[in-house]
């Protein structure tokens, strides 16, 4: 007997599941492809199951999905940049990706120097010939110990770099391997977000260059949204920034860029630079996923941004997000500013900081 077609209302609302829980629906189709040329048929059934969410934690501080804006990269013009001083910040556990970072890094207009932190000299010679023939700019790699994921090469192994540029871009060689199925697109999907095309990446550049945007990251993946909370992060985030003289209370509202992937401006980041943490300052690398100083830092990264002085941006593409109506499109420059006002939801008040 024939398995029974689903009624026309019945899979269109089976389809807007599976674009949801798979960030999109072309990501989806793609996951079904995969799935089907893998293990035919059962395979496509098991890999377009709706992935099971973890439990919620409490105390979320999140706005609703529908509410939570985002503007629409890349732009539908091509905005000017002003001529500025580039480079990125990448963190290389994984040397079998940086054929994947260079592709994505000619998509930056005029040049960027590049500085790569790896975890041994392997690594590092490995790294080199991956980067042998790129033409963008200088590289300069430099081998740490093991700790502090990329956080801590970040902000500690690069410390001296930031006053000699002006923007910064932050990557790393994300597979995160705890996560399974849900997770195994994370690290496209921010790349895209940053680097997917040279006019993506002129879209952010032109939003660091409005106003006081000081960071510019990646509307969260939508796998992720029920689940991002403190978590076991609150205290240490808490402690960090007090360090900073910028106090935080729990229930504050929560927004970071997760993945710790970002454009910034160099001077965003200098009340977490100046706190002159040292790798030692980190937690033994055990593979946790979650209650380290690095997961503590990357949700302290827009408090001290705001601290500065500055405000920041989440961009979205519209083809890698299920809610298209939330994405601001930007048509002409003048729609850059009244977006930026809607998308960027202050995080301290007045009264949050320490004298």
């Amino acid at each position: 007997m024939m398995a029974p077609i689903l009624k026309p209302r019945a899979a269109l609302r089976r389809l807007r599941t599976l674009s949801q829980h798979h960030g999109g629906i072309w990501a989806a189709l793609r996951k079904a492809i995969r799935a089907f040329r893998t293990n035919g048929i059962a395979g496509l059934r098991a890999g377009l199951r709706p992935p099971p969410l973890p439990s919620l934690p409490p105390g979320r501080n999140r706005p609703d999905d529908a509410d939570d804006l985002a503007i629409e990269v890349p732009f539908n013009y091509s905005p000017h940049i002003k001529s500025q001083r580039l480079c990125a910040i990448i963190h290389v556990f994984y040397p079998d990706l940086c054929a994947e970072i260079i592709k994505y890094l000619e998509n930056v207009p005029g040049g960027i120097d590049v500085f790569v932190s790896t975890t041994s000299d392997t690594k590092r010679r490995e790294i080199e010939d991956h980067f042998t023939g790129f033409t963008k700019g200088a590289l300069e790699v430099r081998v740490f110990e093991n700790r502090g994921r990329d956080i801590a090469p970040k902000l500690v192994g690069f410390r001296d770099v930031y006053d000699r540029y002006d923007i910064a871009l932050s990557l790393h060689t994300k597979k995160s391997p705890h996560g399974g199925s849900p997770l195994e697109g994370w690290r496209h999907y921010l790349y895209e977000h940053l680097l997917g095309s040279p006019l993506i990446v002129a879209s952010n550049l032109a939003l660091l260059q409005s106003g006081t945007v000081g960071m510019v990251f990646p509307q969260h993946l939508f796998y992720l949204r029920p689940i991002f909370a403190w978590g076991a992060n609150y205290q240490r985030c808490r402690d960090l920034l007090a360090r900073t003289g910028t106090g935080i209370h729990e229930g504050i509202y929560l927004e970071c860029p997760t993945g710790s992937m970002f454009w910034c401006r160099t001077d965003a980041l200098r009340k977490l630079l100046e706190l002159d943490l040292q790798f030692s300052d980190f937690d033994d690398e055990a593979g946790q996923i979650d209650g380290t100083l690095a997961h503590a830092m990357e949700r302290a990264f827009l408090y001290a941004v705001e601290a500065q002085g500055y405000t920041w941006a989440k961009v979205s593409r519209r083809d890698l997000y299920p809610l298209p109506h939330t994405l601001l499109p930007i048509n002409r420059p003048n729609d850059i500013a009244p977006s930026l006002q809607l998308v960027h939801r202050p995080l301290l008040q007045p009264t949050a900081s320490f004298h």
